[in-house]
């Protein structure tokens, strides 16, 4: 009877041990390694980029002023990609 819990504690133990090891290997994103680039705050405003619709904070986007009107983009590719579609 002894043998019988040592070997069910042994098998249970084995079994939580592979259970956490999955658990931290499937659980990171497919694209590698975390974000790094800076998140919004909650209390940021947001703006959207008329170009690829992304939402980003205020602070963190590239403000350009065309015709009268301040745009926000979220890259320079963005930016000149407005700019072509005006011209």
């Amino acid at each position: 009877m002894a043998r019988f819990l040592l070997v069910l504690f042994l098998i249970i133990g084995v079994n939580y041990l592979m259970g956490s090891f999955r658990r931290r290997i499937f659980s990171r994103p497919a694209g590698g390694p975390a974000r790094t680039e800076p998140r919004a705050d909650p209390g940021d405003e947001l703006v959207q980029d008329p170009v690829c619709l992304t939402y980003l904070s205020k602070e963190n986007a590239l403000a350009v002023r065309t015709a009268g009107a301040t745009r926000h983009f979220c890259s320079p590719e963005c930016a000149d990609a407005f700019k072509k579609k005006r011209a």
